[in-house]
Order: structure tokens, then C-alpha cells, then sequence
């Protein structure tokens, strides 16, 4: 019985100190910033073009204190949205839906660049000074871009002139997307170009294609492309996704090794991480990643590499 007395007290302590090690890996850095999350309301009169409404998890209202009850455990600072409707009055409604609440700090929004007014809606919506960026659509048909076009780079160079980014969403990020988006930021080299969610590469857990990382590294060598380490979940071909950080590692690896701390870039993609886990399991699977690099790589990847391409002003 006395043995069985002192075990108690020991197992207890073991667990607790099991569950504070669980929270220790979460980050501690100055700033944490969240550069990719969606913000709708299915139940609007005219819903929503995304995401479908087959997607029982995703289709309904995702709106900003439900997000905000999910990631500030986390440690979370602030928010960049990503309009992900392509119709032009809904980057005025997310604007107005988080208007003077300072923890959603900024709007990557979404123009289609094939608009002859282009430059008019962008200088109309960059009166707003959140407006950071536009995210790479082509309309209600939502075709894949030609980076190629005169018409896109026309529209590509009106961001740069008035210093704006350009996120590119690459799904199914292959060596051909990769190319296109190398040629586009030798074309522009004014022009600040965000990659979403790991250049759009499936996680299969295997060593990434010798191919993609010939590309990735030619892509490097613009110092004007950043790249987002974010919808991990999503972008993995196992389902739902692993949180093992092995399953991506390889691919991680070939990123860090050519981008380098100084362009990677922390976004989750809520709410398509609820597909596979909740926002703080996400949160520490790319911790578990970046705080092996080293505090300055995690302060650069949680928060400064942000600041730089979308010119946050963060104290």
C-alpha cells in the first residue's frame, strides 16, 4: 500500500508534466500571425460561390469570434484574411464584418485580373488600408490563370505599382506551377509574390519528386517569392491528414533548403483544418517543424517574413 501511495503522486506528476510539455509546443514568439484564414456566412440571402455545399463540414457560417474563441489558446496576435469569393462586393462585407476589431489586421483580397477595370477596383478598395494584397482568381468560371497573358500583367504590374502583393493559389502545385509562377516573378521582379500552401504540393509522406525540387530551386532564386507553409492538412493525400510532422517533412525541407528562413510564411487555412484536426493541433505541427530551426527562424516564420511581404506594420 505505501508503494502504491508513492506511485500515485508520481504518475499524477508525470501527467500533468505530460499535458504542460503538450502546450510548450505551441509557439513563443513576439508576434504570431495568421496569414491565410476564410471568413463567410452561408446563410447570406445570395450564400456563397465557396466552399460547396456538399462540404457538411465547411458549409456554414465561419465568422470572426468563432475563430477567435479557436485560435487565441494558441497565442495567436493577429489575422490576414483571404477573400476566397470571387464576387467583387464580398471584399467590401469581410471588411465591414471585422471593421474596428484589430486582432484581423489585414485582407489579401480577390479581383479578377482579367477585369478591364482592374485598376479601378483596386485603387477603390485599396482606400482601405487593410487591403495588403490580391489573391490570383479568374472569375465566376475560376479557369486556371495564364501568368503569360498581357492582360494579367498588365493587372500584376498595377499591384506592384502601388505596392501591393499578389498571393497565387498553385493546388496541385506541380513542376509545370512552379515554372509559370518562376517566369511571372522574373517578369515582374517589382512584384511581391505570396505562394499559398507549400506551392499547392500533395503530401503522399514519400521524398518529394526530384523534378519539383529542380523547379523549387530555380523558383528560389527570385527574391521577390514567398511562400506560404500553410493548409498542410489539406494538401495531404492521406485523409484525414497525419499530424506527424514526418509525413511532410521531406518536402519541408526541400523548401527551407532554397527559400530559407527569410521567405517561408505561417498561414493555416482555417476553417479547412477542421477537416482534419482542430486550429491548435495545426499550430503545432508547424511548430514542431520551425522551433527545430531555432527562435529566429520560428520569429521569421510566425510573424517578420510576414510583415516584409505584405508590409505589415507590426511593432
Amino acid at each position: 500500500m505505501k508503494n502504491l501511495l508513492i506511485r500515485i503522486p508520481i504518475f499524477c506528476f508525470a501527467l500533468c508534466f505530460a499535458f504542460a510539455d503538450d502546450k510548450s509546443a505551441l509557439p513563443k514568439v513576439k508576434h504570431m500571425i495568421d496569414t491565410h484564414i476564410h471568413l463567410y456566412d452561408t446563410s447570406r440571402e445570395k450564400g456563397v460561390p465557396w466552399p460547396p455545399k456538399e462540404d457538411k463540414v465547411l458549409y456554414k457560417p465561419h465568422l470572426p469570434a468563432e475563430f477567435k474563441k479557436a485560435s487565441k489558446p494558441t497565442g495567436l496576435t493577429g489575422v490576414v484574411i483571404v477573400e476566397a469569393s470571387h464576387r467583387l462586393e464580398d471584399n467590401q462585407w469581410v471588411l465591414d464584418l471585422v471593421k474596428d476589431d484589430k486582432y484581423f489586421i489585414a485582407l489579401v483580397g480577390n479581383i479578377d485580373p482579367y477585369r478591364k477595370d482592374f485598376t479601378k477596383q483596386l485603387k477603390k478598395l485599396k482606400k482601405d488600408s487593410r487591403l495588403v494584397g490580391v489573391r490570383a482568381r479568374n472569375g465566376d468560371n475560376q479557369k486556371q490563370i495564364n501568368y503569360s497573358d498581357v492582360k494579367i500583367i498588365k493587372s500584376f504590374r498595377a499591384l506592384a505599382k502601388h505596392d501591393l502583393s499578389i498571393d497565387i493559389l498553385a493546388n496541385g502545385g506541380g513542376v509545370e506551377a512552379v515554372k509559370q509562377i518562376d517566369k511571372l516573378a522574373r517578369t515582374i521582379p517589382e512584384l511581391r509574390i505570396v505562394v499559398d500552401h507549400v506551392l499547392g504540393y500533395d503530401f503522399d509522406g514519400k521524398s518529394a519528386n526530384p523534378e519539383w525540387v529542380q523547379a523549387v530551386e530555380k523558383l528560389s532564386e527570385n527574391k521577390n517569392v514567398w511562400c506560404k507553409i500553410s493548409g498542410l492538412y489539406q494538401r495531404s493525400v492521406e485523409q484525414p491528414a497525419p499530424h506527424e510532422i514526418d509525413h511532410y517533412r521531406d518536402v519541408l525541407d526541400t523548401l527551407w533548403k532554397n527559400l530559407g528562413q527569410d521567405r517561408l510564411i505561417f498561414g493555416s487555412n482555417w476553417p479547412c483544418t477542421k477537416n482534419s484536426g482542430n486550429y491548435e493541433s495545426f499550430v503545432q505541427l508547424v511548430n514542431k517543424y520551425f522551433s527545430e530551426k531555432g527562435q529566429e527562424a520560428s520569429e521569421r516564420y510566425f510573424w517578420k517574413n510576414a510583415a516584409e511581404a505584405y508590409q505589415l506594420k507590426l511593432n
